[in-house]
C-alpha cells in the first residue's frame, strides 16, 4: 500500500477503551493518546471506543480536546455502522489495538487485516488460559512452557503475523507466543499504555479529602476487590451460566480474600496511627466495599477506615493517590495509576486474575506483587506496608519515579514505531520507529 503523501497529516485510528466500569480500563486511551499525540501536532489520533460514558467524554474533551471520538460498530459483512466511523475508517493510515487483557477488539482487527493496510497492538496481554484456571504467576509460567508450539489458534497467529508491531505488555506473554512461534515484523515486550495517563483532577481530591479528613501523604488507599467482576450486574444483563460460576466463586473466596485485606489494613492503622480510604477500581466494588468495611475490622481500626460510597472517576482518584501515602490494591491497574503520580503500590494478587501481573516484575518491582494464598502473605504486607510508612515523607518515591520513567521510554519508542509505519519510505520518522529501546525486560 502507497505511503501517505509528505506533508499530511499521519492519521492513527485507536481502537481502546473498552470499558468505563474500571478505572484502569479508562486510563489505557488517554495514556497512549498521550504518547503517540506527543510525536507532533501532524499525529491524528481518532480514538474508537468500545465503551465511553458521558463523563468520560466529558473528560476527553476538558483535557485532550484535539481527539476525535467515533462511534460505531462493523456489522456482520464488516461494514461501519456509522457515517463518522465510515469516514475514520476509510482515512486512517494505521489501525492500533490500545492495551487490553487479550484480543478484545480481534474481529475488528481481521476486518482491517484484509484491507491490507498496517494495524498493530499497543501493549496487550494473551494468557492461553483464562481467569478460569486460577494459577499464581510462577504456576503460569510454567504452564506456558509446558503448551506445544501449536496451541496458539491460527485465527490468532494469522492475524498476529500480519501485524506492524506486536507489542506484549507483561513477558508472560511475550514468552507465549515466542515459544509459539508468532512470526511477524516486531514482537516485543513494551508496558500497558496506562503508565502514560496524566490527567488528574487535583481540585476534587483536595475536596474528597477534606470530606474524608485525610491528611496528605499520611492515609493508605486499600482497593478491594472480588475474584470476578460481576459484568451480568454491572451491565444489566440475563445471567448466564458461567456468569452464575462465577458468583458462586466470589461467595466463596470473598469473605477469606477480604480478610488478607482486612489484616493488612489493621497492621497500617495500628503501627501508624494514620487512617485508611478504600476505594473502588471497578464500579462494583462499591457496594462490596460497603458490605465489608468497616465491618470485618476491629473495634480500635474502624474508625480509622472511611469507605467511599460512590464510584469516583479516573483523574480524581489519580489525584487522590498522588496524595496518599501508599496504595494497597486487589486490582492490577491500581498500582500503575499510583506510579503515575510518584506512589508507591502493593498488588495483593488473586489467582483468578490473568497474567497481565508479571508486568511488574518486567519493570523491576516483582517483590510488590503478593500472591494472596501465599503462605507468607500477610508477611510480606507486613513489610511492604511498614517500608512505605518508613518513607512517607520521601515523596515521590524514588525507585517509584525510576519505574514509571522506564515505561515511559518504552512507550515512546513503541508510539515512534506506530508512526513510523505510515511514514514516507526513507523518512527520518521512520529510521526512529526502527530504533530498539535500550529499556531491558526485567529492572530498571
Amino acid at each position: 500500500m502507497p505511503h501517505p503523501s509528505p506533508g499530511r497529516p499521519r492519521r492513527i485510528l485507536l481502537r481502546s477503551s473498552w470499558a468505563t466500569a474500571n478505572i484502569g480500563d479508562v486510563a489505557h486511551s488517554p495514556g497512549a493518546i498521550g504518547v503517540l499525540r506527543a510525536l507532533g501536532e501532524d499525529v491524528q489520533v481518532t480514538l474508537w471506543p468500545r465503551r465511553l460514558e458521558e463523563r468520560e467524554r466529558r473528560m476527553f474533551a476538558e483535557r485532550q480536546p484535539w481527539v476525535r471520538i467515533v462511534d460505531g460498530e462493523l456489522d456482520a459483512a464488516g461494514n461501519p455502522t456509522t457515517l463518522e466511523l465510515a469516514q475514520a475508517w476509510a482515512e486512517a493510515d494505521i489501525l492500533v489495538h490500545g492495551s487490553a487483557a487479550g484480543l478484545v477488539a480481534g474481529d475488528d482487527m481481521r476486518v482491517w487485516q484484509a484491507t491490507g493496510r498496517p494495524y498493530g497492538f499497543f501493549g496487550i496481554t494473551h494468557d492461553p488460559f483464562g481467569p478460569e484456571t486460577p494459577s499464581t504467576l510462577a504456576q503460569a509460567a510454567a504452564q506456558v512452557e509446558a503448551l506445544p508450539a501449536d496451541y496458539l489458534s491460527e485465527r490468532d497467529r494469522d492475524l498476529f503475523a500480519g501485524a506492524e508491531f506486536l507489542y506484549c505488555r507483561d513477558s508472560l506473554t511475550l514468552a507465549y507466543l515466542t515459544r509459539q512461534q508468532v512470526t511477524g515484523p516486531l514482537l516485543e515486550w513494551g508496558p500497558d499504555a496506562t503508565f502514560a495517563h496524566d490527567l488528574l483532577d487535583e481540585q476534587a481530591a483536595t475536596a474528597l479529602l477534606a470530606e474524608h479528613r485525610l491528611t496528605p501523604g499520611e492515609f493508605l488507599v486499600a482497593v478491594p476487590r472480588s475474584r470476578f467482576a460481576p459484568y451480568h450486574r454491572i451491565h444489566d444483563i440475563p445471567a448466564s451460566r458461567s456468569h452464575h460460576y462465577r458468583d458462586a466463586v466470589n461467595a466463596a473466596h470473598d469473605p477469606d480474600d477480604l480478610a488478607v485485606l482486612a489484616g493488612a489494613i489493621t497492621h497500617w492503622v495500628r503501627s501508624t496511627g494514620s487512617p485508611v480510604l478504600v476505594g473502588p477500581e471497578m464500579s462494583y466494588a462499591v457496594d462490596l466495599a460497603a458490605e465489608y468495611f468497616p465491618r470485618i475490622l476491629p473495634d480500635d481500626v474502624a474508625p480509622h477506615v472511611r469507605v467511599l460510597a460512590d464510584y469516583w472517576d479516573l483523574p480524581t482518584a489519580t489525584a487522590v493517590y498522588a496524595q496518599a501515602a501508599g496504595v494497597l490494591t486487589m486490582d492490577c491497574h491500581s498500582p500503575i495509576l499510583a506510579t503515575t503520580v510518584g506512589t508507591p503500590a502493593v498488588y495483593l494478587r488473586q489467582p483468578t486474575e490473568t497474567i497481565k501481573g508479571q508486568m511488574y516484575a518486567d519493570l523491576g518491582v516483582g517483590e510488590t506483587v503478593v500472591e494472596i494464598e501465599a503462605k507468607d502473605a500477610a508477611e510480606r504486607l507486613t513489610g511492604l506496608l511498614d517500608e512505605i510508612a518508613a518513607t512517607r515523607g520521601t515523596r515521590p518515591a524514588e525507585r517509584v519515579v525510576a519505574t514509571h520513567a522506564a515505561a515511559i521510554e518504552r512507550l515512546a519508542q513503541m508510539a515512534r514505531t506506530a508512526v513510523g509505519r505510515v511514514e514516507t519510505d526513507g523518512g527520518a520518522a521512520a529510521d526512529i520507529g526502527e530504533a530498539m529501546s535500550e529499556v531491558p525486560v526485567g529492572g530498571v
